[in-house]
């Protein structure tokens, strides 16, 4: 699978997850200050390598020039002569330039600032502070970000450690200008709104949930133009993004929001898929994601947002090509030697194992039992008839297989446990047990191919037994094509499968002679009778 598909598979999981939207792009919009002997300059032409754009610097000094992400340098040129900033390399959107003497306290942003909480700051009456923020507050609360932008910069720059509501209205107005930006736009105000989230986690600390945060807004704005991006800029992001989503869940622990969860679990499946992660990294995030958010619902279990985590993370595990028996052996064996009484372990386990067909193990048939005498239930009672299965043991497979359909909630797993029921009882020529649960199966799945192809194989096996004339046991095959035909027609997934039982069988078909003894024609209406009880239409060979 190459880079760009399987960033655009990563993508349907992180716009369901509010990851996002949003990238790099071949232009680029720059802004910054001119200082001339630590002063900022006007009258200052800027002008780039590459770019047609120009910029002459106003009172403040202040610069804003769209570039080409292979522009090499910037030139400033002034009434003294003209200078050249190499930026090769340099993916910042704000770029200053120091002519003559620098500037002091350049180093430090909040130089000079207010270091006083609101309260200190409402207690002594600081005009500029309450007016600014006042003035701020009102028009965010009107929605007029544009009016609110300016009082809000000068008390986030000035009292950056005043109150954390200065950085959640940053954020949001932020993030509600990237919404309706310009695509040249968006780089700039991306950088900001993530300084923004820096700068509370310096004087607000709280660093786990924040640089949660801060990864899904950067995946979100990065990704919207994925498939421009080169297949190194797309690994380089996901790079990113996910070194700041494992920092958030290792201090996060049992706290790390769902949307991080699924998120570092996407983003470990990309690494590892582009060959920078080995399968044992996407094993040991698999177990990590899922505890986590198993723990938030066995504490909330209608919580929506981890229900929809486990199915994601399972979703990318189970598609990353990192789960094989191999690897889940060598994983779980050394973790059911520890704690072989570890229920949700033996849950997680044995879920693994049956999604990828490890049930030939000794790890899969110690565990199967071990869980079934700890906690009898759907799932333990579906992995000890695959045990038996795998024994050869059909009579006690059946068994199982009954007592975890009647505790099974899930329909979908459910029908599974009624198809591989069905399954069985047809290799044991109970067809009519057979069809019971394959029909039953379909009224939870009417769309899955696999159901049809089962009905199919359960009346083209029992052709042979059924009827007292050849043109009954031939009638019988007809049906059983017909449900060969339904299967491809409502799952094109089984359609090669279906096309070769089609062809086998049709073999088998009456022929005109047979159908004209028994007076009838091609297309005519015929009830197949006795415990089938179905309709068909005469076919012939």
């Amino acid at each position: 699978m190459d880079m760009k598909t399987i960033i655009r598979t990563a993508l349907v999981l992180i716009l369901t997850y509010t990851v996002g939207i949003a990238g790099a792009m071949a232009q680029r919009v720059v802004t910054g200050t001119v200082y001339i002997d630590g002063k900022p300059a006007a009258g200052v032409t800027v002008t780039a390598n590459r770019s047609s754009d120009q910029f002459f610097t106003s009172f403040d000094g202040k610069y804003k020039l769209k570039i080409s992400d292979k522009t090499k340098y910037l030139k400033f040129t002034y009434a003294a002569g003209e200078e050249k900033l190499d930026i090769e390399g340099n993916s910042k959107n704000v770029i200053n330039m120091y002519i003559g003497k620098k500037p002091a306290n350049t180093d430090n942003e909040d130089a000079g600032a207010d270091l006083r909480t609101q309260t200190e700051l409402v207690k002594a009456k600081d005009k500029d502070y309450m007016s600014n923020y006042s003035m701020y507050d009102q028009f965010y609360r009107m929605k007029d970000y544009k009016s609110a932008l300016k009082p809000w910069e000068h008390v986030y720059t000035k009292y950056p450690k005043s109150s954390v509501n200065v950085y959640i209205v940053g954020i949001k107005m932020y993030e509600a200008m990237l919404d309706k930006a310009s695509d040249s736009e968006k780089p700039a105000l991306l950088d900001k709104l993530l300084s923004i989230y820096d700068k509370r986690m310096k004087y607000f600390d709280d660093k786990g949930y924040l640089l949660g945060r801060k990864a899904t807004t950067y995946l979100k704005y990065k990704l919207e133009h994925a498939d421009e991006l080169t297949d190194d800029q797309l690994k380089e992001i996901y790079k990113t993004g996910y070194s700041w989503l494992e920092q958030s869940m290792e201090l996060q622990g049992n706290k790390t929001e769902a949307a991080v969860l699924v998120q570092l679990m996407q983003g470990t499946n990309v690494l590892f898929k582009t060959g920078e992660f080995e399968s044992d990294k996407v094993m040991q995030n698999y177990d990590k994601t899922l505890a986590i958010a198993n723990a938030n619902l066995a504490k909330d279990p209608n919580s929506e947002a981890y229900k929809q985590a486990v199915t994601a993370i399972n979703t990318i595990f189970e598609s990353s090509g990192a789960a094989d028996c191999e690897t889940l052996i060598k994983l779980y064996t050394p973790k059911f030697k520890n704690n072989p009484n570890d229920v949700e372990m033996l849950r997680k386990m044995l879920y693994m194992l049956n999604s990828e067909n490890c049930t030939d193990s000794k790890l899969y048939e110690n565990a199967a039992d071990k869980l079934y005498q700890l906690e009898p239930s759907a799932q333990s009672a579906f992995s000890m008839a695959r045990l038996y299965i795998k024994l050869k043991d059909f009579e006690k497979a059946i068994k199982y297989y009954k007592e975890a359909i009647s505790l099974e909630k899930d329909p979908t797993q459910k029908s599974l446990d009624l198809y591989e029921l069905g399954t069985v009882e047809l290799s044991q020529g109970q067809y009519q047990s057979a069809r019971g649960d394959a029909r039953e199966a379909l009224k939870l799945e009417p769309k899955n191919g696999k159901l049809y192809l089962l009905m199919g194989s359960i009346y083209a096996a029992s052709a042979k037994n059924f009827g007292d004339i050849d043109f009954d046991k031939a009638m019988v095959f007809v049906l059983a094509v017909d449900y060969f035909e339904k299967a491809k027609a409502v799952d094109p997934s089984v359609a090669e499968e279906a096309n070769k039982n089609i062809n086998i069988y049709k073999k088998y078909f009456p022929n005109k002679e047979n159908a004209f003894f028994q007076g009838y024609n091609a297309g005519d209406t015929y009830k197949v009778g006795g415990w089938i009880n179905e309709t068909t239409k005469i076919r012939f060979r």
